[in-house]
């Protein structure tokens, strides 16, 4: 056996000299490419896995988006292993908003050129195999992306006994002929055109990853969605302590004294800013007092301070249905928040099987934001109302702790194999062990997310 190891030690590094010095720059690059990734697969990737008896050590990216970090930092208050991965850091966005940059982890000299990424990717893929063994991706900004061999990231993954949840953000998912509300589509269409153009390459990625994941959660992402695992209104979490409201909500009326409106859109077609703007200038012009902060490209400490310390109604997004981080960062802030779920063929599943009817955000549309924001602006008690058991809400559905449970469950399922896992009914209020049932009932003046006239007598 060691005159074999010898053998195999030998081959290995003639391999490698051979193919660095002579064959790999004679030759094409597609030919090229194959020879070293075959290289790092026989001799390169050797990681250590875990056994399921252990905790699973996690990886989040390597897409650059927030949402990342805050799920590793979920994690690691808990004890886990966890970490943010990204290939590069967002405008908003610090280099402490992130645990791993891809460019620091493998740096590349000089020049940029396709050959030195594919060895960059490599490199860094053999870096995540060693030190973890649970990835959560979305369906593109993948470790194997716009290289010959997306397509065996899955199989690599899997011989190494590693295992995939994919979350979608967004663009990675969306194919927009599917999309089921014409407004979303429209706005889509408006504010990222170019997506047009890559339906096919997406509806393959997802494809892929639908067969290939072993876990996936969609948020209210249902649109042609062919599976998902788990229902959580929002996947989305947040450190609660850092969102906590500095004083008492105002109780200005919009007659004697302004009430604080803000909106932070990141894309104001996808988000309706258009009709806000207009509904508050209507009001305006009807002679409520309104000061109106529109938080447009600014840092995220920017946004933090404006929401925890000055403004009394967020409205979030008024077209896409459900809600996103900004719409979280509201709700932790313990204001009203107004987001659209008018859309009942996706909100119908979230209040059956979910705890969406549990959600004290304002269900608000184009048609409705005008009366829905004169109703807060007049009656600051329900404002008050409102805005207390967002807190709750976020508290017990999107909180670190929140985040732990959910993560728990995939755990359970896809990690160590537990028949009684069942992260399908995790949500589902009908079960008796279900998460819901296991802090009190948020309760709010609202049904089906829409305000009753008795609420504002």
């Amino acid at each position: 056996m060691a005159f074999i190891s010898r053998i195999n030690r030998s081959l290995k590094y003639r391999f490698r000299y051979w193919c660095r010095f002579f064959l790999l720059p004679v030759l094409n690059s597609d030919l090229s490419e194959f020879l070293l990734f075959q290289y790092y697969k026989r001799f390169i990737f050797k990681p250590q896995t875990l056994s399921s008896e252990e905790r699973p050590r996690i990886l989040f990216g390597p897409c650059p988006i927030i949402n990342n970090k805050y799920w590793a930092n979920a994690l690691k208050s808990k004890g886990y292993k966890a970490d943010s991965i990204t290939t590069m850091i967002p405008k908003n966005n610090t280099r402490e908003d992130f645990d791993i940059l891809i460019d620091e982890l493998s740096p590349i000299q000089g020049e940029r050129d396709h050959w030195k990424l594919i060895r960059q990717k490599l490199r860094v893929f053999n870096y995540v195999l060693k030190e973890y063994d649970m990835f959560l991706m979305a369906f593109r900004f993948n470790y194997f992306d716009g290289t010959r061999f997306a397509d065996t990231e899955s199989e690599l993954l899997k011989k190494h006994g590693k295992k995939v949840v994919i979350i979608p953000y967004g663009s990675d998912y969306y194919k927009y002929s599917k999309i089921i509300d014409q407004s979303l589509k429209h706005n889509l269409m408006i504010n990222m055109p170019d997506e047009i153009y890559n339906e096919e390459k997406i509806t393959e990625r997802v494809k892929y990853w639908t067969y290939n994941a072993d876990f996936m959660i969609m948020g209210a992402m249902l649109d042609d969605a062919a599976r998902w695992d788990m229902l959580p209104v929002s996947p989305l979490c947040i450190n609660m302590n850092e969102w906590q409201r500095k004083n008492e909500l105002s109780m200005a009326d919009g007659i004697d004294d302004p009430v604080t409106i803000v909106h932070s859109p990141n894309h104001r077609g996808f988000k309706g800013s258009e009709f806000i703007i207009q509904a508050v200038e209507e009001l305006k012009t009807e002679g409520l007092k309104i000061d109106f902060v529109l938080l447009e490209k600014v840092p995220n400490q920017e946004v933090k301070r404006v929401l925890t310390s000055e403004a009394d109604i967020l409205v979030e997004q008024i077209i896409f249905t459900g809600f996103g981080l900004n719409g979280l960062e509201g709700l932790a802030s313990g204001i009203p928040v107004l987001s659209n779920w008018e859309h009942q063929e996706i909100s119908a599943v979230f209040r059956r099987y979910s705890s969406l009817n549990e959600c004290p955000i304002l269900s608000t549309s184009p048609e409705t934001i005008k009366e829905n924001l004169r109703y807060l602006i007049t009656n600051p008690t329900l404002r008050k109302e409102l805005g207390d058991a967002n807190r709750k809400y976020a508290e017990k559905y999107n909180s670190y702790a929140a985040f732990t449970a959910l993560f728990e469950q995939i755990e359970k399922k896809i990690w160590r194999e537990e028949k009684d896992a069942d992260p399908m009914n995790f949500f589902n209020f009908a079960y008796p062990n279900s998460y819901n049932r296991r802090l009190p009932l948020i309760e709010h003046p609202l049904i089906s997310n829409k305000i009753q006239l008795q609420s504002i007598d």
